[in-house]
Order: C-alpha cells, then structure tokens, then sequence
C-alpha cells in the first residue's frame, strides 16, 4: 500500500468525531529564524499551522503545542533558543484566535482541560533525550494531554520523542499541513510525463543518493548553482576561486538526463554586488568568483516543454543581491502550464522576496529536508514509524 492510503485514515478532517472537547498535543514546526535573541523574522511555519490550529478550536479542544527551536547545546544556547520568544512574538500580534493562552516551561505541569485554551511548551530539544526518542520523556510529553496530532512535516523524517515516540502512548492523528504536503508532494511520486527536477544550492555530496534515485524518476534533471561548479571541476574547467566539492561524480556527469547552465555571473569581491559580470564556463579566469548561474535557451525550452517541476535549490547567492538565474526561473516557470512544486528553505525564502510570483506556483513545501526525503524514499522515518505504531495498538 502506497504512503497516502496508508496515511489518509489518520488525517484529523476524516476524525472530527474523535476531536472533541479534548487537550490536544499539536506537534508544529515552529523552528523560525531568530534575530538578536528576540524577533521573529519569518513567520511562515506559524502562519502555516493556523489551519490545524483553527480547526481543533473549532472542534472545542485545547491545545498543547511542542516544537523544537534551533540545535541548543550549550546552557547559554537556551538565551538564543526559547520558545519564549516565539510565545511572545504571537501574543504581540494576536495571531491565535484562543481566550487564554500560556507559555509552559515545565512539561511536568499538569494541564487540566478548560475548551479552546493554547499552551506553548518550552523548547523540545530543551529536554535529554529529545533527539534519542526517549521513551520517557516521550511518555512525560504525552501525560499533558488526551490526544497526539503531529503537524510538523518538516520534522517528520526525525525520530524523536515529540514526532514519534509520543505515538507509543496517545491516539495519533496528522494535521491538515501534513495532509497538504503529502497529497501535493505524492502527485511528484507519480508525475506527468515529462517530469523536470531543477536542484541548486551549494553541495552536491548531501544529495548525491537524492540526484541518483531522482534520476530514475525523472525525464531531465537541471543541476544549477554551486551544485554544478562541482561537476564542471570534475570536467577540468577552471572556475576560479568558486566553491566547488572534491568528489568523485562521473556517473552523474555520463548521465544524459542532466543539463548544466553555461552562462554564469561572476565578481571578484563577493560583498560587491554592482562589480559582476556575465561569463560562459569557457572565459571563466583563475581570479573569478561565480557567483550565480543563468538559464539559456536549452534550459528554458526543457522547463516549458515540461508537465511536472520540483525545483530545490537557488542559482545563486541571492541574499547578497546574486538572484538573477533564480529570477529568470521563476519567471519561466511562471510561464509554463505544468504542476509545479517548489520545495526547500532557501528556494521558499527567494520565492519570499518575489510574492508577485508565489501564485503561479501550485505547491510551496515547508519541509526542507523532509520534502527532499520523502521525495527519494517516498516516504519519511517519522512517518513510518508512527503508522507501525498505530498498527500495533
């Protein structure tokens, strides 16, 4: 049985009878960037998990949110990584539609069940044994409420205790992100033909399994940004001072399927974004730094004659002003009439910079690396394991 009819029967909107009047551990993806200890600088996954939220108060329950914040290793880390903050930064801006809401430090605190209060518990990763799947504490989380519905599908290829282990003890369900994520990003486990995988970002060697299972599944695979440095090193072009990786990937370079960019935009000082110009890999000279990577005509032409896109990865380093082959396909993609999926987090923060062009694309994953995980095993280990669970009680 394939992951979405595996997982469908759970799906809290196929449960509704069962959600009532109930203290509810929702596990979120909360982990949103930070600045300078206190602010919110991108609200995205908050806003993304209203759905569930607004569903389960509709439905008379209370609320009990986890959510881990960051990688914390060091006392002074919990300054930096507090689900305080993000407790203060909804509160300030009202984003709960809730009489009562309340920030627990203590996940031995008992709560009793009131109808349509939220709690937000202190950072997950705050507790030992947190990323170990610790049972007890899994059983320490699971004593705060009646129910468990997981909504993080971010962290859904992550066994820990308040994405898995919680099921061992409490009913389980998945929210309404998850629903979305898995019936959208199925849809690319069966795409329509032809099927054209863009992937940028800077390292091959994290997606080298991903690129080769991938490759069995799609029609053409576009290997943009650093990511493609890494290939034309292997190939003895000179790039420069560009960053590229020390591997060995000639199986990919001899597959037919990928298309690499020829055009790139290159500067001497990263930090200058105005002193950039425009080089095929043929002229690039041995003080260049390539900075981003642009789309020709073949490239263009295989991303309109395409029916199914998942592109991960930008072209470039647009943070620092270098965006132009990212625009340049998103502006072709908002050309093209096929499903297109965009998937990871710096993809989604370019797309973030241009909301002009947010609606022309059918599915924005919240995953990062989850999306790309489901999208070579065709499913997730969290997943799995929560379902295993289920059919063992």
């Amino acid at each position: 049985m394939d992951i979405l009819n595996k997982i469908s029967p759970f799906f809290i909107d196929n449960n509704q009878d069962l959600l009532k009047n109930k203290r509810v551990i929702l596990r979120v993806d909360y982990n949103v960037p930070i600045k300078d200890n206190k602010t919110v600088l991108d609200s995205t996954r908050i806003i993304n998990s209203l759905k569930t939220i607004n569903f389960l108060l509709e439905q008379n329950n209370d609320i009990i949110l986890l959510t881990h914040l960051g990688r914390p290793k060091t006392e002074e880390d919990k300054q930096k990584y507090t689900t305080k903050i993000i407790y203060n930064f909804i509160k300030e801006n009202n984003l709960f539609n809730s009489s009562n809401f309340e920030f627990i430090e203590d996940i031995d605190t008992q709560i009793e069940y009131k109808g349509k209060n939220i709690y937000l518990v202190e950072n997950v990763r705050f507790f030992n044994g947190e990323t170990k799947n610790d049972l007890e504490l899994a059983k320490k989380y699971a004593n705060l409420g009646d129910i468990f519905v997981n909504d993080a599908f971010g962290s859904l290829h992550r066994v820990h205790s308040s994405v898995a282990g919680i099921s061992n003890y409490l009913p389980t369900y998945f929210g309404l992100l998850v629903k979305e994520e898995i019936i959208n990003l199925y849809k690319l486990l069966n795409p329509k033909k032809p099927y054209l995988i863009i992937l940028g970002g800077a390292k091959v060697s994290d997606k080298l399994n991903l690129i080769n299972n991938l490759l069995n599944k799609c029609d053409k695979m576009i290997i943009t940004g650093a990511a493609c440095l890494t290939l034309y090193k292997f190939l003895n072009f000179n790039i420069g001072k560009s960053f590229f990786e020390e591997i060995n990937v000639s199986n990919l370079i001899n597959n037919s399927s990928i298309i690499l960019p020829t055009e790139f935009i290159t500067t001497d000082d990263i930090n200058n974004p105005n002193n950039k110009f425009k080089k095929n890999i043929k002229e690039i000279n041995d003080n260049d730094i390539i900075v981003d990577a642009l789309i020709n005509e073949e490239i263009k032409n295989v991303i309109l004659s395409a029916n199914t896109i998942f592109w991960n990865g930008p072209t470039g380093i647009f943070e620092k002003g270098y965006n132009q082959g990212s625009l340049e396909i998103i502006k072709t993609l908002a050309e093209s009439n096929a499903f297109k999926v965009i998937g990871g987090g710096d993809t989604v923060n370019f797309i973030n910079t241009v909301p002009e062009y947010k609606s022309k694309i059918d599915f924005i994953s919240t995953g990062g690396g989850a999306t790309l995980e489901f999208l070579e095993k065709e499913t997730l280990d969290a997943l799995e394991y929560i379902l295993n669970v289920k059919s063992n009680i």
